[in-house]
C-alpha cells in the first residue's frame, strides 16, 4: 500500500514540476525582447555665409585699371624702333672698335702680309696658265702640282707667324684657305675641267676671287693708315 502511495506521490510531484517549468517558459515567451537605443540625431549642416552686399559686388565688377600715360610720349612701335636704333648704334661702335684693333695689329706685320699674298697670286697665276692650255696640258699640270707642293707648305709656315695665337689678324684665315685650295682643290678642279666638267673649277675660282678682293681691300687700308701716320708732323725738340 505504501509503495503504491509513494509512486502516486512521486508522479504527482513530477507533474507539478513539469507544469511549473511550462508556466515559466510561457511567461518568458510572452515578454518582448529589449529594443536597441535610438540613434543620435544627425548634426545640422553648417550655415552658409551671408551673401555679400549687392552694392559691393557691383563696385568690384566695374573697377578698371587706370591708364598711365607714357612718360616719353612715344607709341609702342616708336619705342621699339628707338630701341633697335640704339642697339644698331652700339653694334656699329663695337664693330668699328674691333676693326681698328685688327688694323693696328696687321700694320705691324705688313712685310709678312705682302710676301704671303704675293706668293698666293703667283701660284694661282701658274695654275691658270696651264688651265688655259686645255686637256693637252694634263701632264704639265701634274708636274706643276708636284713642283709647288713644298713651296706651298713653306708659305703656310711663314703665314702662321703673322698671328701665332689667332684672333688678331683679319686675313690669315683667308690665306690659309687659299693655300690649301692651291695645294689640293684648285689643281684637282682644273684636271676635272680637262674632262669637260667645268663646275668645280667655277666654284673654286669664285671662292678665290672673293678672298682675293677682301685681302686687296684690307692691304689698301693698312697702307692708308701707315701713310697717314707718316704724314703727321713730329713734335719739335726743345
Amino acid at each position: 500500500m505504501r509503495s503504491a502511495k509513494q509512486a502516486q506521490s512521486g508522479s504527482l510531484a513530477l507533474a507539478l514540476n513539469l507544469a511549473l517549468v511550462l508556466a515559466v517558459a510561457l511567461s518568458a515567451c510572452d515578454k518582448e525582447p529589449p529594443r536597441p537605443p535610438p540613434p543620435p540625431p544627425a548634426a545640422a549642416p553648417p550655415s552658409a555665409p551671408p551673401p555679400a552686399p549687392a552694392a559691393a559686388a557691383a563696385d568690384a565688377g566695374s573697377a578698371k585699371p587706370k591708364m598711365v600715360a607714357n612718360p616719353d610720349g612715344l607709341t609702342l612701335a616708336e619705342r621699339i624702333a628707338k630701341r633697335q636704333a640704339a642697339e644698331a648704334k652700339v653694334a656699329a661702335e663695337l664693330a668699328a672698335a674691333e676693326k681698328e684693333r685688327l688694323l693696328a695689329y696687321d700694320r705691324t706685320k705688313i712685310p709678312l702680309h705682302k710676301q704671303t699674298f704675293a706668293f698666293i697670286l703667283k701660284t694661282r697665276a701658274q695654275y691658270d696658265a696651264v688651265a688655259k692650255k686645255g686637256g693637252s696640258a694634263k701632264a704639265e699640270l701634274d708636274k706643276l702640282r708636284g713642283t709647288l707642293a713644298a713651296p706651298i707648305v713653306a708659305a703656310g709656315k711663314k703665314m702662321a707667324t703673322i698671328d701665332p695665337k689667332g684672333g688678331n689678324s683679319n686675313v690669315t684665315t683667308d690665306y690659309d684657305v687659299m693655300l690649301n685650295a692651291l695645294a689640293n682643290d684648285y689643281p684637282a678642279a682644273i684636271a676635272i675641267s680637262f674632262e669637260g666638267d667645268k663646275g668645280p673649277l667655277a666654284e673654286q675660282t669664285a671662292e678665290l676671287d672673293k678672298r682675293t678682293q677682301k685681302i686687296e681691300d684690307w692691304m689698301k687700308e693698312l697702307s692708308a693708315g701707315n701713310k697717314s701716320k707718316a704724314g703727321k708732323p713730329g713734335k719739335k725738340k726743345k
